[in-house]
């Protein structure tokens, strides 16, 4: 008995529609969002329904707390002995650690293992790896606060740190990254960038201890186009050379090496932006005219395009996402 094959065109069709299907498909990877309307952040699958039997970690700092009030910034970051934290800020006028290391997939005010004060509306926050420092950057009128170990040989006991009783102007601070300049084995050439009114900057860190500093390197940079107010200071993770960062009109990518500037997306008050390994843009646009977030993350290959995919609710309302990554770049 003769078996039957399929012609050879229709098993090319189908090959090729299920490679366009998988080619498709987003990445699976977790993003973090800052949801300020149960006052948390919270980590959720990319490619499932943002639910509560799908929350994969969370940090809650409530209302109660008039410090933690409107969490504005969370980065996920590794020490060599504490293992995962988040740095967290809020613009009440806090800055936190908070410990991720445990199997407690849901942390609160309990689990902050360091608390600041630096005021002003904190709006970002970063650490420096290889001295233990930690950097918040607060809006009002603008500032930079630094911390540094006490003891510059345990930089990552948390208690150990102290603020810095230098002032550091920054008008309209918002974003603050730490970039290891494409010298991970060399710490020192690392650049600290800030996001500002109208421009970037970068900033050296010289000294330990109480003589530790951040030292001004060239001029400032400034947006392209109208040049709003800064917001968001993230990196390309399919670039190191490449900074990703919004003002008041849109999203743009800055190529460090050419110190040149790409228009990604042109809108108003993007809180943040950044790209995923796979190549996928994910934002969050503030809704309506009163208030600054958004019931949605949006996702889209295509930075300059309607997104090609939403996550979030009715119940949720978003002021940053980030990759659920520990890399700087």
């Amino acid at each position: 008995m003769l078996k039957h094959h399929p012609p050879i065109p229709l098993i090319l069709l189908l090959v090729t529609f299920f490679s366009t299907l998988l080619a498709a498909a987003p990445a699976d990877y977790y993003i973090a969002g800052v949801d300020q309307t149960p006052n948390a952040v919270r980590v959720f699958p990319r490619n499932k329904p943002w639910t509560s039997s799908n929350l994969y970690w969370s940090f809650t700092a409530g209302k109660s707390s008039r410090g933690w009030s409107n969490l504005s910034d969370v980065k996920l970051r590794k020490t060599s002995s504490q293992g995962w934290i988040a740095l967290v800020c809020a613009s009440g006028g806090n800055a936190g650690i908070i410990d991720v290391s445990k199997k407690n997939l849901k942390t609160d005010l309990s689990d902050v293992l360091w608390t600041g004060s630096p005021g002003g509306n904190p709006h970002a926050i970063e650490r420096i790896p290889h001295i233990g420092a930690v950097v918040v950057a607060s809006s009002t009128p603008g500032k930079l606060t630094l911390y540094y170990p006490g003891n510059p040989k345990k930089i990552n006991d948390f208690k150990n740190l102290k603020r810095s009783s230098v002032k550091y102007n920054a008008p309209g601070a918002h974003g603050v990254l730490w970039d290891p300049n494409g010298a991970p084995n060399d710490p020192e050439k690392g650049i600290l960038w800030v996001s500002l009114d109208k421009y970037i900057r970068k900033y050296k860190i010289t000294g330990r201890g109480k003589a530790m500093r951040l030292v001004r390197e060239g001029g400032s940079i400034p947006f392209p186009g109208k040049g709003g107010l800064g917001h968001d200071l993230q990196p390309d993770y399919t670039n190191k050379n490449v900074l990703l960062t919004t003002d008041s009109y849109g999203a743009y990518a800055y190529d460090i090496s050419t110190a040149k500037w790409t228009t990604l997306r042109e809108e108003k008050a993007i809180k943040s932006f950044v790209r995923h390994r796979s190549g996928e843009y994910l934002w969050v646009t503030k809704e309506g005219k009163d208030g600054w977030v958004s019931r949605w993350v949006s996702f889209g290959i295509k930075a300059g395009e309607e997104a090609s995919d939403k996550k979030g609710g009715n119940r949720m309302g978003f002021y940053k996402a980030r990759v659920h990554d520990l890399a700087f770049e």
